[in-house]
Order: C-alpha cells, then structure tokens, then sequence
C-alpha cells in the first residue's frame, strides 16, 4: 500500500488495477475475491467424496464467478509463493501481492504440496477442467510435489483453460492497465450469478437504457433518488479525491455520522453506498495510503454495526451481483459478523439463501471459531447445532473440547450432531469419543456413532462393529443391530463373513419378525462380500431358512447373474 495519496495520473503501482485491456482492468481487490472464491470451492471439495452431487453448486459458482472476471479482464496468472500470491503481467511483473490467511493460506499449501508455483486461467476455463483440478488438489500427494504428475492427471480429465507452472512463451502481449483513483470494480465472488458482460463503465460514463451502472458496480456514480442521498454522494466523492491525512479522517468520520443519519431516514441504499466506498478505501482502493486505509477501516466497522449488519447479511442471500458485494463486505468486516451471519443461517429455511450464508462463515476459517465456540457452549438447542455442523466442518483441534462436553448434552440432537462433527475432525482423541459412544445406552447414539466409525476407519472399524454387533443382538437392539450389519455389508471386509453367516444359522433370539429382519440384513450384507463362503452362507439361506428369509435370498441369488452360479452345496 503507498504511504501517500495521489490524483488519478500518479496513482501508485499497488493500488492500480492490475493487467487486462484498456478499460476492463483488473484491481488487487478482485484479484483477492477471486483467490478467496477459489480457496471456499476446494474446502468444500474437501468435506464431499468425489460424484457427491453437493461438490456441483461449488464448481459452478467458482466458475461463474471467474469467467466473468477472465472475459472482463483477460487471463489470471499467478504464482504462489510461501508468503502468498502475485498477480504476474506482461508490462509489471510480479505485481498486486495479496498475503495468505485463514481459507487463502489453506489453498497456498494445496497448492504448493502439488508442486504448482504458478497458475494461469484463461477465458477458455471449463466446469469440467476447474472440477478436476479442485479434485486433485483435495487429494494427498506423495513425499515430495510432482506438478508434471498433477498436470498429467488433469490432462486425462480436461486441462483446458488451465496451465501450471510452464507459461506459453509466445502470448500476445496485454495492453497497459488503464490508471483510475476511484474505488475499484466489485469483484466477482461468493454465490456470484451474473453473465459475462463486455461494457465497461468508463467507457460509458452516462447510463444508457442497455446498460446502466449498478451500486455495487459503481458505488459514486449511481444518483441517488433523494436529495439527501446526493447529498452524501457527492460527499463520498470529495472523500474520494482526499488527499491529506487530517481531513481524510475528519471526513471519514462525518460520513459515519451522516450515513447514519439517512439509515433512521429509511434510505438504506445510500447508506450502503457509504459502506462499499469505505471498503474498498479500507484494501487501498483508489491509492489510499496505510493511515488512510486504517481510518476507512475504522469507519467501516462503526457503520456496519446492528440494523446496517442485518442489512448487509440480508443482501449477501440475494443473486447476482448485489449478493457477491454484500458478502465481500461482511467477510471484510470478519469476525464481529460470524454471530449475526449465524444467527441469520438458523432463523432460514430456504436451501438457496442458507448456502451463502454457510459459505461465508466456513471461509472465514479461524476467524470465525470463536463466534462457533460461544453458540455451542450456549443454550440455544438451534444455534448450538448449527455451530457443532460448521465447526466439524472446519477441521479445527481447537473445537474438540467443546465438542466433546456436547456429548454430555441431555438434548439427542445435540449429542447426534456432534457425533457428525467429530467424525470430520482428525486425531485420536476424537476417534476415541466415538469408540465410547459406540457403547451408549441409547440406540440412536450408538447408531449415529457406527457410522461415524465406518467412514472415518474404513475397515480398521471392524473389529468393533462387530463387537457391539454380538452385545446389541443380545440386548435385542434391533434397529443398532441393522445399522451394523449393513455396515459391515458396505465395508466389504471378510473378516464379518463368519459372524454374519452364524447369525443366519442361529434359532430366534427375538420377536420372530425382528429377527427375519436381522436376518435379511445379514443376507443383504453377505451378498455385497467377495469371499466365497458368504456365498455359501446366503445359497444355505435359500435351501433352509425360513421361508421369508429364504424367499430374499432366492432373490439375492438370481441378482448374481447368469454367469454367477450358486457354489456347490458342503457335503454331506
């Protein structure tokens, strides 16, 4: 950032926008949403397996949101270094840093562990190609980074739009960033909707009934519909043009004052208008220097505090482009926003608007825990939910306590969704907690605690699914006794062969129809085993069961195929 500011012909390096034809330039500020857009989609890779339908919203809003900027402002090519990223252009190399925190420094360390220094995506980036390449960074490498083998697997997939670490060495020049010292063009992130646009504001100054500047666009060319509005507009332009340390912050502040004034007047939107020029001044927009930024910062804090934090919360659910720049500006406020943005996430019940309001507080990674930690450690059954949900979904230590006094909790909600949250969180300590609740007295705890186990373990669970399996059939636990054995079925592994085939040859231990439904679950699960004596054991059920039993695995037989026979009955 400068440590002063300038007119329009002087701005600095750092605060222009950065590569891009003339007139479509590209600001650090976009540069930055588009890198945060970035690290969001590929945590989210990161909690669903690969052709999970939920990784889909992920991909194409992470597309959307960057082909716009690359059919606005021409290719992103960046190198990632070990204290963060750097925009790379033709006529300024290594310009426009943007440093690495909370979800950014998630993805800098993807990405370095694959090898990949450098990264360039062109306008021709496809859903498919960005879907591989999110799937592979999600995945562990081996000793040392391999970019030639990333690379070939992203060939096999579709690499198109994508290159890594080999720039071509024959690109056409990119013509000169165009210098400006207003605030920067929003930049495309979060839940962002809008088609790709090629009109460019300064090239049409004055609004055509084809093309007319937004808010979130054009924050100081919008005319307000109130006099009292234009008033503070044209008050946030003279903040704009600024340039004397003193009386940037003495018109800062009356700004504080003045947009605050309009909001008790009902003019939300003006009042807004005064909270994106303060953000963007708050980054270095439009040359700001470090005092000027800290003061814009300051102010922003104070004016995005109560009803305008409401306000801005209720923006962040809407599509398109007044969504991206309202969720831009709460994670810009951070952490003072993560009790109110949760807040709002429990009182909404549509799917569509609860998805940003998610996003926004799983991106802000550590910032965010605190505000989770208070709303588990509370008393309301909804917002402690929640909370647990989001903080398993983090895969932060720092959650583990709280989450394991939540399975103390009277409430079996709570006690179920912190047993989903501690089968995301690593370690021994958690896989322990669900080795205990594997045991519990109630059936649904324990259910919930399998489930846990298998997907966390693989088979190294078996052993004790298959132990609680025996105790719960004794106990006459049928619905546990189910869960497991289908368990077991998923996790294909031999060594349940045995217990599961005695359960088909033993007498009713139970009411008679729980036990044919036992039975048919070990049959189920039999089926989906490899070893050849489940196959006896399910052709034995055919023969000798009871007639219920039978029938299914009769059934379960003629699946096999035709070219899957029965094994030969054991002499005898």
């Amino acid at each position: 950032m400068s440590n002063s500011a300038t007119e329009s012909s002087e701005v600095p390096v750092e605060s222009a926008p950065i590569g891009g034809p003339a007139g479509t330039a590209r600001t650090q500020a976009d540069f930055q949403s588009l890198l945060l857009e970035l690290a969001r989609a590929k945590r989210g890779y990161r909690y669903f397996r690969e052709h999970d339908r939920r990784r889909r919203p992920l991909v194409d809003r992470v597309h959307r949101a960057l082909r716009i900027d690359l059919q606005r402002a021409g290719a992103l090519d960046f190198t990632i270094g070990d204290e963060g990223y750097r925009l790379q252009c033709a006529d300024r190399p290594s310009s426009g840093a943007v440093g690495a925190e909370g979800a950014l420094e998630e993805l800098r360390s993807a990405l370095r562990q694959s090898g990949i220094e450098r990264l360039r995506l062109d306008p021709s980036l496809t859903p498919t190609a960005l879907d591989g390449f999110l799937d592979l960074l999600g995945r562990p490498g081996g000793d040392q980074p391999d970019p030639e083998r990333f690379s070939r697997l992203l060939s096999a997939r579709d690499a198109r739009g994508l290159q890594i670490n080999e720039i071509e060495a024959h690109q056409a020049p990119e013509p000169p960033p165009r210098l400006t010292a207003t605030p920067p063009r929003a930049a495309v992130s979060i839940a962002s909707t809008l088609p790709a646009t090629e009109v460019s504001p300064a090239e049409q100054p004055v609004p055509t009934d084809d093309a007319k500047p937004c808010l979130e666009d054009e924050p100081l060319s919008v005319v307000s519909s109130d006099d009292r509005g234009e008033r503070l507009r044209a008050r946030l332009i003279e903040l704009d043009a600024t340039v004397e340390e003193d009386a940037y912050r003495r018109r800062a502040a009356d700004i504080v004052v003045w947009a605050e004034e309009l909001w008790q007047c009902e003019l939300h939107d003006d009042c807004y208008r005064a909270l994106l020029v303060l953000a963007d001044h708050a980054v270095g927009a439009g040359g700001r220097s470090e005092e000027q930024a800290r003061a814009a910062e300051a102010c922003f804090g104070m004016l995005a505090m109560g009803d305008r934090l409401t306000d801005l919360i209720d923006r962040a659910t809407l599509p398109g482009l007044a969504g991206v720049r309202a969720a831009q500006l709460l994670l810009q406020l951070g952490e003072p926003a993560v009790p109110a943005i949760l807040g709002r996430l429990c009182d909404e019940d549509d799917p569509d608007r609860a998805a940003p309001l998610r996003a926004l507080i799983l991106t802000q990674g550590e910032t965010a825990l605190a505000g989770l930690l208070d709303a588990i450690r509370g008393k309301d059954e909804r917002r402690a939910r929640v909370g647990i949900q989001l903080a398993g979904e983090l895969q932060n230590p720092v959650v583990l306590p709280a989450l394991l006094a939540g399975l103390r909790s009277s409430a079996l909600p709570r006690r179920i969704e912190t047993i989903r949250a501690l089968s995301l969180l690593p370690g021994e300590e958690s896989q322990a907690a669900l080795m205990n609740a594997l045991t519990s007295d109630l059936e649904e705890i324990a259910s919930e605690a399998s489930k846990a186990l298998a997907s966390v373990g693989g088979s190294e669970a078996v052993p004790a699914l298959l132990d609680v399996l025996e105790s719960s059939i004794q106990a006459h636990r049928t619905t546990l006794g189910r869960t497991l054995i289908e368990l077991l079925g998923r996790l294909g592994d031999e060594r349940a062969v045995p217990r599961l085939s005695a359960i088909l040859e033993r007498r009713p231990m139970l009411r008679r129809a729980h036990w044919h439904s036992i039975q048919i679950a070990a049959l189920e699960a039999l089926s989906q085993l490899p070893a050849k004596e489940s196959r006896r054991a399910v052709d034995r059920a055919a023969r000798y069961a009871h007639r219920v039993v039978a029938d299914r695995a009769r059934q379960l037989i003629a699946e096999r195929g035709a070219n899957a026979q029965p094994v030969a009955a054991d002499p005898g």
